[in-house]
């Protein structure tokens, strides 16, 4: 759905919020001994939406009607500001990762892989919109990123579902090269 800059930009504020609150939280909870054992949910978490971001992007927006229709709107206009609302997302966040962890890990780990997974899709929503939005400098992490979301949307085999990184993409067997211009093209 097309959305209001507030609506699309939200997360941006949203998630460093939650994040400070679920860091906090575990700090109020044990003291600075909770440091440690927070990283360490945190990195998973991190490493644990980028699965969930390809498995999103390949069974969900290109292979459940519903969702498909609404990432078309998306391959057919990568320019607009198109996503689901921030507090929408924000909330899928925390009701998907911290509360089923808060009821069966405690709130350290809850808060530390929930921030991970957080900061994750932060990193997502930002290097999707600079690959549609931004002028990259050539070689740059970013530019990278961005040709390897183009060949998503303009190569004709499926693939390249990943965004923040494509290790899961050469898991699946989904990576795919940017077409190359013909030579004098």
């Amino acid at each position: 759905m097309k959305l209001n800059k507030a609506l699309y930009f939200g997360d941006f504020v949203a998630i460093p919020v939650a994040i400070v609150a679920m860091a906090g939280a575990a700090i109020w909870e044990r003291g600075f001994t909770a440091t440690g054992p927070w990283l360490v949910a945190f990195v998973m978490g991190l490493f644990a939406w980028t699965f969930v971001e390809y498995v999103v992007h390949r069974w969900v927006y290109h292979a459940i009607p519903f969702f498909e229709k609404f990432h078309d709107a998306h391959h057919e206009d990568p320019t607009a500001l198109i996503g689901v609302p921030s507090f929408v997302s924000s909330g899928i966040m925390l009701a998907v990762f911290f509360v089923p962890l808060l009821l069966t890990a405690g709130l350290i780990f809850a808060g530390g892989f929930s921030s991970g997974a957080m900061l994750g899709y932060a990193g997502y929503m930002l290097v999707h919109h600079a690959s549609h939005h931004w002028t990259l400098k050539p070689g740059s992490m970013l530019y990278r990123a961005r040709v390897q979301h183009m060949a998503h949307h303009y190569h004709d085999t499926p693939g390249n579902y990943g965004v923040i990184t494509s290790f899961w993409d050469h898991v699946f067997s989904t990576n795919v090269e940017r077409r190359r211009r013909p030579m004098g093209a």
